[in-house]
């Protein structure tokens, strides 16, 4: 009953914002269906419960706040790419890797914990949600899989593509790999390697770059290959 009268107040007042940002009625929209009240003063941030838009509602920057058309969403929302086409958030707390393609991988994603969140606005792609934009509202689990993938020819019979593919996430060790994938005689192989000095593997140019990789990043807690964990 709370929810309704709250959405039915944010209809009549109207708004106009961009997501994570308070607008002049003092609402934010924080994602595809969510929103918060802002605090008052010279700089409004948004503050308190969150509150979500009725089923087939989404928050968007006209009026009302809870609009049924899914086209008026100022928040990005889940499988969505980055625009430079790293990272997609999953669910709140999820993500899948987009490896320089428009679309997110199917295969090789993972999680920020059960603490943080997924945001598209956060370069390394997790992180807190008292300061990040939560791009996508769906849940989920947030673990990549207790068993790991041994050696690169697994990796390569798992998601059967070809071309290079990140390793892992370990800053010292398997961000600086990659797997390359090839067939031969209608089977899968792969041999893993080191890019040289200190350099990382980057999984949306395909090359090794001197730029810390944001799936390195230590807000991120793991990755995984279609369900299996990758270190």
């Amino acid at each position: 009953m709370l929810r309704l009268l709250i959405f039915l107040a944010v209809s009549i007042l109207g708004c106009r914002t961009e997501c994570n940002t308070c607008n002049s009625n003092y609402v934010s929209c924080i994602s595809r269906t969510e929103f918060q009240f802002c605090s008052t003063g010279t700089t409004p941030l948004p503050i308190g419960d969150v509150y979500t838009c009725p089923s087939g509602y989404y928050c968007s920057a006209g009026t009302p706040v809870c609009s049924s058309l899914e086209s008026s969403v100022t928040c990005p929302g889940c499988n969505t790419c980055s625009t430079d086409n790293r990272f997609a958030c999953t669910s709140r707390n999820t993500f899948a890797l987009c490896l320089g393609q428009p679309t997110p991988s199917t295969s090789i994603g993972g999680s920020c914990g059960t603490d943080l969140v997924c945001s598209l606005s956060n370069a390394n792609i997790c992180g807190s949600p008292a300061t990040n934009t939560v791009t996508c509202s769906g849940s989920d689990s947030g673990t990549c899989g207790s068993t790991t993938i041994s050696n690169a020819t697994e990796f390569c019979e798992s998601i059967k593509q070809t071309g290079k593919f990140p390793y892992g996430r370990v800053t010292s060790t398997t961000c600086r790999q990659y797997v390359n994938c090839y067939i031969s005689a209608g089977i899968y192989y792969g041999n893993v390697y080191t890019c040289p000095g200190h350099t990382y593997f980057d999984s949306t140019s395909h090359l090794c770059t001197t730029q810390t990789q944001a799936r390195c990043s230590d807000t991120v807690s793991c990755l995984s290959l279609n369900s299996r964990l990758l270190i």
